[in-house]
């Protein structure tokens, strides 16, 4: 298992290497260490707590980039749009369902990944089956807690 995660102090964003190999969390970019606060699980199960804060409240979602997912969308809007300047409507709609059909190959082929809902680190290559999918409720409430921390310093 390893992480992706942003340095609290320069906020840049780093991996981990493979947990079982590393004790502590370290920045490229700066000064910034910290040990793992948690039990790295020695096999491929989730752990019930974020490895670089130790918040319990993790959510699954896919390993993909929304800005990759954006740009395929714009993309297919774009291509079918100048079939459909040409009036040629049978290709723009082909033009859309083979995005559609790629969009959903994509969601079973891309594997899941643990994200803290405090800190936003991914927990990459384990087994995610028993999280939750992502809460809008509990988001709020660590949302008004980031803000709520930042108000007081």
């Amino acid at each position: 298992m390893y992480l992706t995660y942003h340095c609290p102090k320069c906020d840049a964003l780093n991996q981990s290497p493979e947990l079982s190999e590393a004790a502590t969390l370290q920045c490229g970019y700066c000064d910034w260490v910290r040990d793992v606060p948690v039990s790295v699980p020695q096999d491929n199960s989730p752990p019930n707590q974020c490895l670089r804060c130790g918040n319990e409240d993790l959510w699954r979602q896919k390993n993909f980039s929304q800005a990759v997912g954006l740009g395929f969308v714009a993309l297919a809007a774009l291509i079918s749009s100048i079939a459909w300047m040409y009036y040629r409507p049978i290709l723009a709609i082909s033009i859309l369902m083979a995005f559609a059909v790629l969009d959903m190959v994509l969601y079973v082929v891309m594997p899941d990944v643990l994200v803290c809902y405090r800190c936003r680190t991914k927990h990459h290559g384990i087994d995610v089956t028993g999280h939750k999918a992502f809460d809008h409720e509990l988001a709020e409430k660590y949302r008004q807690e980031e803000i709520r921390l930042k108000a007081s310093q």
